[in-house]
């Protein structure tokens, strides 16, 4: 487990990553009020970026089944052939899928990048200073340089999205193959890229003038389609893509609608939780803390993808095991995975919390979002081990193609975090720390919805009791022979 969570580690840090580094640049402007327009600009983007998750979940788990059903057969050669065949099918439908699902998408943001901006919780003013809090059906004021720039970002990241929903599809193929080194090597290359550019487009150099937030944009974008173009090559050189099976009529039916199944609850899981999140910027906007919250937002994706790690492990170990019918190594894999995640959130929750007067700093200058930063920090801190309980408890329910319970459970727990969120921001007090209150209150029911699926549903696909029936039919089996 810790071969393929170590090289995840840095492979699915790669996104909160980017975004902490434009944060950390872009917190640096000659402007105060800089990150609050990325922080309305990326949430929509994020929002539209992680609905397409679910390639990574699905793909992984669908390549991971055929992986282990494979490896069950005794002719070494066929076995490999015929595992290449079914990968190929699955992973070409979800490239094309993926790039057209992207492409639509960019187009969308595009035509209606007013409309998204919005919904975030943000509404155009004139001669305001930016997001300064407003009667105004409870929204956020911006002045027109800023929704410029908000704009403007939004606008260029939305480029991005057929090249990162393409590297999604590349993300899940790996992780079927049991191999967490090649997308590591494609994030490397990609922060590279992104770390270097960033700066120069931002802040200027030589000939090159600085571009603000839209430099952060053309960055990041231009690093993610570096990112697809070495996903598809490395593909192809696997032979779980050719260019031919993207446009020819799919063999495994069964199989690729099974994927379509498990993608659409996939799907409406993602939208209710981010819902969940886009209601919490739009309430920090609303409370004229916008910059502090984008901060806590980006140290809360980075340490909940860093833990996440070990939910990729677990996700590609209980698919493989199920897919050769071992629900014990599924079972033991899962509880592993479990007790390393949430070991992993108590160490990073208390390094979290000890530092949290310092974090800000990494984000910007402000003496002043940093002071509003630091106790939703520590709410963040405390929250660690549950939020890599809760992302390991997601990694082995997708392996084991459980779908339908994570979205029926998500939708319940999305209802809990949003009126957590609406009742503690309506306090007379209320305060950035009121938001993220609610945020733990959607954690906690993502907690309570997972342990009972894993320890006590009867339905579960992981209940011990179908594990010791395993082993009982196995014993069974040998005594016969």
């Amino acid at each position: 487990m810790f071969a393929l969570g170590a090289p995840a580690l840095a492979s699915v840090l790669l996104d909160p990553f980017m975004g902490a580094i434009d944060t950390a640049y872009v917190g640096r402007l000659p402007s105060d009020d800089a990150l609050s327009a990325l922080a309305v600009s990326a949430t929509c983007f994020s929002f539209c970026f992680k609905m397409f998750n679910f390639f990574a979940v699905v793909v992984g788990a669908a390549t991971a089944r055929a992986n282990g059903n494979a490896s069950a057969n005794e002719d070494g050669e066929w076995r490999d052939d015929d595992f290449r065949a079914k990968a190929r099918e699955i992973v070409s439908a979800s490239v094309v899928v993926a790039f057209a699902l992207g492409c639509a998408t960019c187009i969308g943001l595009e035509w209606f990048s007013d409309e998204a901006l919005y919904a975030c919780g943000a509404t155009r003013g004139v001669g305001v200073e930016a997001f300064q809090g407003v009667e105004n059906a409870g929204a956020t004021t911006m002045n027109s340089v800023l929704w410029d720039d908000a704009e403007k970002y939004l606008r260029i990241r939305a480029l991005a999205l057929p090249a990162a929903t393409v590297s999604l599809v590349g993300v899940g193929a790996f992780r079927g193959l049991l191999d967490a080194k090649t997308p590591l090597v494609v994030a490397c290359v990609v922060e590279a890229v992104h770390f270097a550019l960033d700066p120069i487009l931002i802040f200027g150099f030589g000939p090159i003038v600085g571009m603000d937030v839209a430099g952060a944009a053309i960055a990041t974008t231009t690093a993610e389609w570096i990112g697809a173009a070495l996903f598809v090559k490395y593909m192809m050189d696997e032979r779980i893509l050719d260019a031919r099976a993207m446009f020819t009529a799919p063999k495994e039916l069964d199989e690729l609608a099974a994927l379509a199944r498990g993608s659409s609850a996939q799907l409406t899981r993602t939208v209710f939780l981010q819902v969940v999140l886009v209601s919490a910027t739009a309430t920090a906007s609303t409370l004229g803390v916008a910059g502090a919250h984008q901060l806590c937002l980006q140290l809360w994706w980075v340490t909940l993808f860093g833990l996440d790690s070990i939910a990729v492990s677990a996700q590609a170990l209980v698919a493989a095991s199920l897919g050769k019918n071992d629900v014990v190594g599924a079972r033991n894999a899962a509880d592993r995975a479990l007790q390393w995640g949430v070991s992993a959130g108590v160490i990073v929750g208390a390094v979290v919390f000890a530092l949290a007067p310092s974090i800000p700093y990494l984000f910007t200058n402000d003496a002043s979002i940093a002071a509003e930063a630091v106790t939703p920090i520590r709410i963040i801190a405390l929250l660690q081990p549950l939020n890599s309980a809760v992302f390991v408890g997601d990694g082995v329910l997708q392996g084991a193609s459980d779908f339908d319970y994570l979205a029926k459970a998500m939708a319940f727990a999305a209802g809990v975090g949003a009126l957590g969120i609406a009742v503690y921001s309506s306090a007379d007090d209320a305060s950035l720390a009121s938001v993220w209150a609610g945020v733990a209150a959607l954690m906690t029911a993502r907690a309570a919805t997972l342990g009972w699926r894993y320890y006590r549903d009867d339905a579960s696909p992981l209940r011990i009791e179908r594990a010791l029936e395993a082993v009982a039919y196995s014993i069974d089996d040998v005594d016969e022979r």
